[in-house]
């Protein structure tokens, strides 16, 4: 009987070997159905946030070459078609933008052109071949699917609308420990509330922002509300997104406000460090 019981074990421990080395990896995207499935109609956006709009990659989804950043409200991809080559995967389709109006986030294919003439900006992407045919883990690389996916990447300026509007609110667990402070934290001045006996920052020096040409191509305007710490210097810091426009128009108005200088706000004459919200508005005539 203790023969019989191994013999019997062996044979399916054999049998489950064999079924193993013919399974294939529910992951694998090496057929035009799974590509498919994989890439058409889904709200895709570059992982790196590339500029480029011509990008090729190695077979685990390394950029050959450099490319500059584009803030993630530029770096959306739209696939058109794709070709499945013995040696590589080209992928055309089109670059799209992010739009915000009320806390919702609208894809938009941009354009390019001069003048009244206008086309939507292309793209042309080639992935290398993989040995084993599977371009999942390029894929994986290159592309997230749905802005949520996106929060971990994004700058500290855009971390608290990202959490609070791209990611699905979670009940958190009972008991949960608080979260520890760092020290740098407990250090760090705390802003005030203008009010109550502390008066008001006054503007000294301003800055126009940046009209970017995604925008003005699609005659885009809006406000963007930026948060910020005047120091008591008359400097400003900590600038966050607080509610936004999109299409890299929110960069541009980081960047102008970052320029900003006033006379700092005051409680019994002194200087004291306060937070405030600014509005930048984009409009085109």
């Amino acid at each position: 009987m203790p023969t019989v019981s191994r013999l019997s074990r062996f044979r399916y421990i054999l049998v489950l070997l064999c079924a193993c080395s013919f399974a294939v990896p529910t992951h694998a995207q090496s057929t035009e159905a799974g590509l498919n499935s994989r890439l058409m109609g889904k709200p895709l956006y570059l992982r790196g946030f590339w500029r480029d709009d011509t990008l090729h990659f190695d077979s685990t989804g390394h950029l050959h070459g450099t490319s500059g950043p584009v803030t993630f409200t530029l770096s959306g991809f739209d696939l058109k078609k794709f070709h499945l080559k013995q040696n590589k995967l080209i992928l055309e389709g089109n670059r799209v933008g992010l739009e915000f109006a009320d806390n919702k986030q609208k894809r938009v294919t941009l354009q390019v052109g001069d003048g009244r003439h206008h086309k939507d900006e292309s793209m042309h992407i080639e992935i290398d071949a993989n040995p084993n045919g599977d371009y999942g883990p390029a894929l994986d690389a290159i592309f997230v699917e749905g802005i949520a996916n996106l929060v971990p990447s994004l700058p500290f300026y855009w971390k608290n609308y990202a959490e609070k509007n791209f990611l699905a609110i979670a009940a958190a667990p009972l008991n949960q420990p608080a979260p520890e402070t760092s020290s740098a934290e407990t250090q760090e001045a705390k802003p005030q509330r203008i009010g109550g006996g502390i008066t008001a920052p006054r503007l000294l020096h301003s800055a126009e922002p940046a009209f970017n040409a995604p925008a003005r191509v699609l005659m885009y305007s809006g406000t963007t509300l930026v948060n910020l710490h005047v120091e008591t210097n008359g400097t400003v810091s900590h600038l966050s997104v607080v509610r936004p426009v999109g299409l890299g128009l929110d960069e541009s108005a980081l960047a102008a406000v970052q320029q900003y200088t006033f006379s700092p706000a005051l409680m019994n004459d002194k200087p004291v460090l306060v937070e405030l919200n600014v509005e930048v508005n984009f409009q085109i005539f």
